[in-house]
């Protein structure tokens, strides 16, 4: 057997160990020199994928401490992070959970969506533009971010008091007759720059 299909076999072996959380088999591996970052020639999943994946807390911590790298996307453009279904494994790699809706007064059901944000990037800016990235919406319309049930989100330092599961409401301007949502022209007869939002950023 060629170095490189060996090097294959024990790439893939690393991955299978750490779907199943045997971090015996993981710490062997990986102590051995197999390549933590390697990736799947087909999915693109790296071992940290698979153990977010199946939720190992245990391995995930473990992998991140021998270098593996959270920011590795799959084939199909996913992080390790969105792969995991526990607060607890999102904490570790570094991302707050948030859950984001647009204010609606007149909807009788306006669910929450859950958003991550880096930990290394609370700041008013990457927050206003992770809600509008998850939301669809410019952010020439957002008038103001509020974290239920009223406190309004101004400065950086107030993102970054933000607790995980924390709920906040994204306020929009009225707008008579004008859709706010970014996929659409129109907006040629007021100009898009908000002065409030932007005085709001510093």
């Amino acid at each position: 057997m060629s170095t490189t299909s060996l090097d294959k076999e024990l790439q893939e072996r690393l991955r299978e160990a750490s779907a199943i959380g045997d971090i015996d088999e993981v710490r062997t591996l990986v102590e051995s020199g197999v390549n933590v970052n390697s990736q799947n020639e087909i999915n693109g999943w790296t071992c940290l994928h698979w153990a977010c994946k199946r939720n190992h807390k245990h391995i995930v911590s473990y992998l991140l401490s021998c270098g593996a790298d959270k920011e590795i996307l799959t084939a199909k453009d996913e992080l390790a992070s969105q792969l995991t279904s526990k607060p607890e494994i999102k904490r570790l790699l570094g991302e707050l959970v948030l859950k984001v809706r647009i204010q609606n007064p007149n909807a009788r059901e306006n669910d929450f969506i859950e958003v991550e944000l880096d930990r290394q990037e609370l700041t008013y800016r990457s927050l206003l533009r992770v809600c509008c990235r998850e939301l669809d919406i410019s952010a020439a319309h957002v008038e103001k971010i509020r974290k239920l049930p009223n406190t309004m989100l101004r400065k950086d330092k107030d993102v970054a008091r933000l607790q995980d599961f924390q709920e906040l409401e994204v306020v929009l301007e009225k707008a008579e007759g004008l859709s706010l949502f970014s996929g659409t022209g129109g907006l040629t007869d007021r100009p898009c720059y908000n002065m409030k939002a932007s005085r709001l950023t510093y």
